[in-house]
């Protein structure tokens, strides 16, 4: 019993306080916050290279299906 004890007393100043996690808690939120607004405006300039590749590619492919039915 006595040396359960003494493990548990060596062990009880490593654990966090609610400070230490509320302290940690607050600098998880601003990360993800952060990693929140990278991804929403790395997923709008995908989507905005998609469109634009598509009302290129779109009408080319459109061109060449008339050349091919009126010269083929």
């Amino acid at each position: 019993m006595e040396t359960r004890l003494t493990r548990l007393e060596a062990i009880v100043p490593t654990l966090a306080t609610r400070e230490d996690l509320v302290c940690l808690e607050n600098r998880m939120s601003a990360s993800i916050s952060r990693v929140e607004t990278t991804l929403r405006s790395e997923m709008t300039k995908q989507t905005w290279r998609i469109i634009a590749l598509l009302a290129g590619l779109l009408p080319s492919l459109f061109a060449a299906a008339i050349y091919v039915t009126r010269y083929a």
